[in-house]
């Protein structure tokens, strides 16, 4: 029995170490209240992953500990957070965002100006998310066009699911000094559902915001919710070794289009800061949206 004792042992440390996952929860710092589709990511690493309605996450991968987690979501100040234990309880600071008081007007608005006219022929590229909460988004440069239009009405875009009503999240960022996405300019989550299929249309009216672009111009974004409902599993083949693993992709994916010269420049959060290079190092010029915009 004594001989056994040391083989049971390595075996309970074993199956510790096997089953061994990070949880914890994101909550409003104020309110106490759960913070859902938070964009949590462990800094500079390809693991990411967004908290459930209830706020709670979690990560397989235990080897995190003594890193640092970056977590961000709509309406409060992006957080570090050091990864101290198996178990986190992360507290989100509330932005103190001043908004724009919203001023009901009789008439309706009459003059429009579309930004970006996009058409499903000129796709060239799209954009999913493997492994990480990425977040892409569009830099729209102001313009003395916009004097007169001043207002964003409506955001146009296509995307391909292969999940029927998967979730997604979109998000419109003030322009930092650097040039970099800053803070989210509204506080109501822009919560949408993909159609299935491929290259489908949406447009969001988010006329009744008032939202007018600023002189340093803004970002229009695109959140993947790492949840399980949006989860696509299949199986991938590796060519070398004709190895087959299963593959776990978030839909949707959002569709893009190519564009001459620097009119507009895609940024990419990742990894817990944001980029404006791709992977390869490369910058990506392109736009995902077409806006409209009313006097």
């Amino acid at each position: 029995m004594r001989r056994l004792l040391p083989l049971l042992l390595c075996l309970l440390l074993l199956g510790h170490w096997v089953t061994a996952q990070i949880k914890g929860t994101v909550t409003d710092k104020t309110t106490g209240k759960p913070v859902a589709y938070a964009n949590i990511w462990v800094e500079n690493e390809n693991l990411g992953v967004t908290s459930s309605e209830d706020g709670s996450f979690f990560f397989a991968d235990s080897s995190a500990v003594g890193k640092t987690l970056v977590v961000s979501s709509l309406g409060y100040e992006r957080g570090r957070f050091p990864i101290s234990a198996l178990q986190m309880k992360v507290q989100l600071q509330p932005s103190a965002i001043a908004l724009q008081e919203v001023v009901v007007k009789k008439s309706k608005r009459r003059n429009k100006l579309v930004v970006n006219s996009f058409k499903r022929s000129k796709v060239s590229h799209s954009y999913g998310t493997y492994g990480g909460p990425w977040i892409v988004a569009d830099f729209i440069p102001y313009q003395t066009a916009f004097e007169n239009t001043p207002y964003l009405d409506e955001i146009t875009f296509t995307l391909s699911s292969v999940i029927n009503q998967a979730k997604y999240q979109l998000r419109i960022f003030k322009v930092e000094g650097n040039g970099e996405p800053g803070k989210d300019l509204l506080t109501t989550p822009l919560i949408g559902y993909a159609p299935k299929g491929r290259r489908k249309f949406v447009q969001l009216d988010i006329s009744q915001f008032n939202l007018k672009v600023p002189e340093l111009g803004l970002f229009i974004a695109f959140e993947w919710l790492l949840i399980d409902e949006n989860k696509n599993e299949h199986i991938v083949v590796s060519q070398g070794t004709h190895k087959k693993t299963t593959a776990t992709f978030f839909e949707p994916s959002i569709n893009a289009r190519r564009l001459n010269g620097n009119e507009n420049v895609t940024w990419v959060y990742r990894q817990g800061k944001w980029s404006n290079k791709w992977l390869n190092n490369k910058s990506v010029k392109g736009t995902m949206f077409q806006l409209t915009l009313s006097d």
